[in-house]
């Protein structure tokens, strides 16, 4: 297995990328800071190639770089994401306009980019796309509007993606992620009844081999029934941001 893992450097993509190793897996992993990954990447067992995707640029180069370190690509996780909470109502569009930018780029233009760029790779090995969602992509919160807008987008693109693979006959799996509020950096001094990112690692990657294109973890699973069955409410709960 070679797995190139987007911010693998902490929270779930960390410990992604540890169960892939521990499992034997040839691992790369990204991140922003080159000195944090280099660290992570040591005491995985991983290599660090280290890329800012605010730039979606430099996704396509890492995209190239993880296949000649890896000598291919079987597994193509897309973790890497920023969440900024910011008002719309202080008036001060150049601050939106940048945080915004950084969010989109991150967390979806250098997703299209990079699997793009590493398809042809996955498409020889029978490989596999992992897109890392959140159940904020169903009902948003309103302190961060364009991060939950984000998810939504991807959770879309994952299935758009998916009928083009398959209307094309070729043997690449494409899951979705919705996660509950994980204990990362992230969502620190955010909310409560976490799960640890290695209990979301370990439900993603179950979800993985039963070939689940849709892999809700933890609580994350009951807000689709509560959507159906109560919407008002579930977006009410998830407005300011509570578990669902």
């Amino acid at each position: 297995m070679r797995a190139l893992v987007t911010g693998g450097g902490r929270g779930v993509g960390r410990a992604l990328a540890q169960a892939l190793c521990d499992a034997g897996a040839k691992v790369v992993i990204c991140g922003r800071d080159a000195a944090r990954l280099e660290a992570a990447a040591a005491q995985l067992g991983a290599v660090a190639a280290p890329c800012d995707l605010s730039h979606p640029e430099g996704a396509l180069e890492l995209g190239e770089r993880a296949v000649e370190i890896l000598g291919g690509l079987d597994l193509l996780i897309n973790n890497a994401g920023v969440q900024v909470n910011m008002s719309h109502l202080d008036g001060n569009g150049a601050e939106v306009l940048a945080a915004a930018q950084d969010e989109i780029a991150t967390n979806l233009t250098s997703i299209v980019a990079l699997t793009a760029a590493v398809m042809p790779h996955l498409v020889e090995a029978h490989g596999a796309v992992v897109n890392i969602g959140s159940g904020l992509a169903l009902a948003p919160k309103a302190s961060a509007p364009v991060y939950c807008a984000t998810k939504a987008a991807l959770r879309t693109y994952s299935r758009a993606l998916r009928y083009q693979l398959e209307d094309a006959g070729l043997p690449v799996a494409v899951h979705h992620v919705l996660l509950p509020l994980v204990e990362t950096d992230m969502t620190a001094g955010r909310g409560r009844g976490k799960i640890t990112a290695e209990q979301a690692a370990t439900e993603i990657l179950a979800g993985v081999r039963r070939g689940r294109s849709e892999i809700a973890v933890g609580k994350a699973g009951l807000l689709p029934h509560l959507l159906r069955l109560a919407p008002g409410l579930a977006y009410a709960m998830l407005r300011r941001g509570s578990p669902p």
